[in-house]
């Protein structure tokens, strides 16, 4: 116990745990093979180690980021490649390190640790614009990826990335009409129901049609900008707590009154349905 705590590596909090327990040790009503075992176990390289990491990443992270020490891992797990080959007959350790990094699994994660360090990320996303009048409300500006998510509808409401629409009919303005559960849009928490659609991917949407936004975000490729003016109220939404049984099957490409069958829900007999909006008179 005595070389391994003069060892200036050691972690200090190790050492006086041992210390402490060698001070208890014959109030301990634990046997001396317990008492030995949780010895070792403090005395162990591989716990030592442990803790250093741990306090090494605590301290890194005082101001919650994360830096990679190298950008180019994978080249410099090559050149180690290059060093080791020589010497795999000789040293078992050189072989055990020659064959771990040419495994797929660890040159995946040193490609993924390289592509994250040099922020080479898909898609790239455009630069936010930052023009806007002063004289003009608040907005906000949302940058969506296009997924698969379905784009055909009715007339009056079209689902826009997990989103729909309408023509509002007082004021002739597009605004979100339905944020669909689990969508892009409601991943991103940035989309509210009530929000004003200004322009999609820079076009101004003012005196278009729901069928016209559409045709916009069916021609867009990657990201999709949205430029909103704020719902007013939205912070005192909240998610409905209804959750209902179905008493029959439910299939929407069935259902005749559904404006947008690809955004319905399907569900059987016995399910058990969160219901997180009321607003619709056939819900």
């Amino acid at each position: 116990m005595t070389a391994v705590m003069a060892n200036g590596n050691w972690d200090p909090a190790l050492s006086r745990l041992l210390v402490s327990l060698e001070e208890v040790r014959q109030e301990l009503p634990s046997s001396e093979e317990e008492f030995g075992f949780l010895s070792g176990l403090l005395q162990s390289r591989e716990l030592n180690a442990l803790v250093q990491v741990h306090n090494k990443i605590l301290s890194n992270g005082k101001d919650e980021k994360f830096h990679p020490i190298l950008s180019n891992a994978m080249q410099v797990a090559l050149e180690v490649l290059d060093v080791v080959s020589p010497r795999i007959t000789m040293l078992g350790e050189c072989k055990e390190i020659f064959y771990l990094l040419q495994k797929p699994h660890m040159q995946g994660l040193l490609c993924a640790h390289d592509a994250i360090a040099q922020k080479d990320y898909f898609p790239r996303l455009p630069e936010i614009p930052l023009e806007v009048d002063e004289d003009e409300e608040t907005i906000k500006i949302v940058q969506l990826v296009k997924s698969n998510e379905p784009l055909s509808g009715a007339q009056t409401v079209e689902p826009i990335v997990g989103a729909t629409i309408k023509t509002d009919e007082e004021t002739g303005k597009i605004v979100i009409a339905r944020i669909m559960h689990g969508g892009a849009a409601d991943r991103s928490g940035l989309i509210h129901v009530g929000d004003e659609v200004c322009e999609v991917n820079g076009i101004n949407v003012e005196g278009k049609t729901p069928n016209d936004v559409l045709k916009i975000l069916q021609s867009s490729e990657g990201t999709i900008t949205f430029k909103l003016v704020p719902a007013d109220g939205k912070m005192n939404l909240r998610e409905s707590k209804v959750r209902v049984r179905a008493h029959f099957d439910y299939a929407a490409i069935d259902d005749p009154y559904i404006p947008c069958k690809e955004a319905g829900l399907d569900f059987k007999k016995g399910d058990i349905l969160h219901i997180v909006s009321q607003d619709d008179a056939y819900w």
